[in-house]
């Protein structure tokens, strides 16, 4: 009897301890669903905030975007339509002009002896009477002998912010304007630099596929002081 009432003891403390501890697991269970729920439910407050704070910010770029749209306007560039084979200088942008000219002067202004005659006879393509007579006779002949004897080599430096164009709308005709320093080396030795000033003077002439616009130069005018 006595072991008995032993056994049955101890089945019931065996119980009671299993079912504390079972309800321990219970609390604990519930009190981890609990926790992840409020998780959920701050993240989903984060998300509803910033859906809230989208809608006006969306709703202010449309109508930014709207008011740009309305605003906006579109310039294009259209060239007068040339004549048959020929353009009159005021259809022609500045920059053609500027362009051709300044590719002249690169190539009258800054050589070595080795490179002169072949930048010259490049250069000639460029010009027309009356300044192509002169040229070959003053340029292709006179000058170019003086720089290969004395092995001259030049640089000539274009101050881009004193480069103007001027258009005579009258004459159809378009001077550029040049001005910067001219560095010469001569047999080896330096001679001081001078400011020089080129006047290009342009007109145009039936265009062809070597000239697509038939710009020619038909005058040159440079001066030098002492820098």
């Amino acid at each position: 009897m006595g072991k008995a009432l032993s056994i049955k003891e101890n089945a019931r403390e065996s119980a009671k301890k299993l079912y504390q501890q079972s309800g321990f697991r219970e609390g604990k269970n519930s009190s981890d669903t609990l926790s992840l729920w409020e998780n959920y439910r701050e993240q989903a407050m984060l998300w509803r905030a910033l859906a809230l704070l989208q809608i006006p910010t969306t709703l202010v770029a449309l109508i930014l975007a709207i008011v740009m749209w309305y605003n906006s306007e579109t310039i294009l560039n259209v060239p007068a339509k040339p004549l048959p084979g020929f353009y009159q200088a005021g259809e022609i942008p500045d920059a053609e002009f500027i362009g051709m000219s300044t590719e002249f002067v690169n190539l009258i202004g800054t050589y070595t002896p080795f490179t002169a005659r072949r930048q010259f006879n490049e250069a000639a393509k460029y010009l027309s009477d009356p300044i192509l007579s002169r040229y070959s006779t003053e340029m292709l002949q006179t000058e170019l002998k003086a720089i290969e004897n004395t092995q001259r080599t030049q640089i000539y430096y274009v101050d881009p912010t004193k480069t103007e164009i001027f258009r005579d709308e009258i004459n159809g005709t378009v001077e550029v304007y040049y001005e910067g320093t001219r560095q010469k080396l001569i047999a080896g030795r330096h001679v001081p630099e001078v400011l020089t000033q080129f006047i290009i003077r342009m007109k145009t002439i039936p265009r062809n596929t070597l000239n697509e616009y038939g710009i020619v130069v038909y005058s040159v005018e440079t001066t030098s002081t002492k820098h």
